[in-house]
């Protein structure tokens, strides 16, 4: 039995794991962990996700998380992610990071620390985005720069980051799907006179509010005709199945700083 430990315990998808990991025959609860100052700090974590009291405490102590678990689950936000890793590597515990939002800075951390321990960074665990990503790089691939591609990202009021880590995932696929550099193709939000699009750049819009868990589409608009891919997550139980199936698979292994491709091929 894998031993997982989740930290941003306390949000959305921390809640939903709870609930999940209690539910299932093939992991464990290692325990919990949030940010320091967080009011559901000493909650029991079974009361936190509305079942009955599983012995184990909301914690805000990355370090005894990673000591109690074979791996941990980050859904918390960039800058707490950066305390994990440093726990992480000094007790030797496998991280997936499924936050995004990461400046280059924090890039660079990661990757270290995958020199160290194994790291798993996934932008977005549910299945149809997964599919998705394969979906785009291909009708990139298909449709000539008369077709322009546009992402959009819609997430609830309370996501710090845009676009989103899943948007810009989904516009690496279409670089590489056409063969260019993201980098040398992003435009971002737009806001007054623009002047006229440049032919082959990739855009973006993001709209944040309510609760909705994730909605993603990649529109290529092309001369009378539009080809739009979407992906709704309309629960996050959505995103249950892989994160555990990602987080059993990176138990064990070598160090590395790995991609969701990495688990997926084996």
């Amino acid at each position: 039995m894998t031993r997982i430990g989740l930290f941003g315990a306390a949000g959305h998808m921390g809640t939903t794991l709870i609930r999940a990991i209690s539910a299932s025959g093939d992991c464990d609860l290692a325990g919990g962990c949030d940010r320091p100052g967080s009011p559901a700090i000493g909650t029991d974590l079974g009361v936190l996700a509305g079942l009955p009291p599983l012995g184990l405490l909301l914690t805000d102590d990355p370090a005894a998380l990673c000591r109690a678990s074979d791996v941990v689950v980050d859904y918390s936000a960039a800058s707490a992610t950066m305390a994990l890793l440093a726990a992480a590597v000094a007790e030797r515990t496998p991280v997936l990071v499924c936050t995004t939002g990461f400046d280059a800075a924090q890039q660079a951390d990661l990757e270290a620390a995958g020199r160290r321990v194994p790291v798993l960074v996934g932008a977005n665990m549910s299945s149809s985005v997964i599919a998705m990503y394969a979906l785009v790089r291909m009708a990139a691939q298909l449709l000539g720069d008369e077709f322009d591609i546009e992402i959009f990202d819609f997430h609830p009021w309370d996501k710090i980051d845009a676009p989103s880590g899943t948007a810009l995932e989904l516009a690496n696929c279409a670089a590489e799907g056409r063969g260019v550099a993201l980098a040398e193709m992003r435009v971002p939000a737009r806001s007054g006179e623009t002047g006229k699009r440049r032919r082959g750049s990739i855009g973006f819009s993001s709209a944040r509010g309510g609760d909705v868990p994730g909605e993603n589409t990649v529109y290529f608009a092309g001369p009378g005709q539009r080809l739009e891919i979407t992906s709704r997550v309309t629960d996050h139980r959505a995103w249950v199945a892989v994160t555990l199936e990602a987080a059993t698979w990176l138990a064990g292994r070598d160090p590395g700083l790995y991609a969701m491709a990495d688990m997926l091929g084996g």
